[in-house]
């Protein structure tokens, strides 16, 4: 085995949070070993509810963000319930919420929240002198 027991214990812990080919990128190690790694350790598979996914998609559309009830009124359900699964996604840290404020209520002090995809930062190395 190849695989350093850090290399493997990094893996194991993002089985079933993430789709395999997703761990297989993140940590450098092929598909195939993720997979069986997943089936020897008995997780099920990460799949994402359609529903799940039609938020993702419709926030893909919007980088800016979305308020509730755009994101509501877009998906065709209540405020409320787009308001608990965007809570949901933004706890297992599919989104996020960012907060602006909004100037047209008491005078800037209110604040507009809207859900976005997370922004990924780039990773700068340092160089060497």
């Amino acid at each position: 085995n190849r695989y350093t027991p850090l290399m493997r214990s990094r893996a194991l812990a993002s089985l079933g949070t993430a789709p395999d080919a997703h761990v297989a990128e993140q940590t450098g190690i092929p598909v195939t070993t993720i997979y069986k790694w997943r089936i020897e350790a008995k997780i099920t598979p990460y799949r994402l509810h359609r529903a799940t996914a039609q938020y993702l998609d419709l926030l893909r559309q919007h980088p800016e963000g979305l308020t509730a009830r755009q994101v509501s009124a877009a998906m065709r359900v209540t405020r409320q319930g787009a308001y608990v699964t965007l809570h949901s996604l933004a706890h297992r840290g599919a989104i996020e919420c960012v907060t602006l404020p909004n100037p047209r209520r008491y005078g800037g002090w209110a604040h507009i929240l809207l859900w976005r995809l997370p922004i990924l930062q780039e990773v700068t190395h340092a160089t060497r002198n």
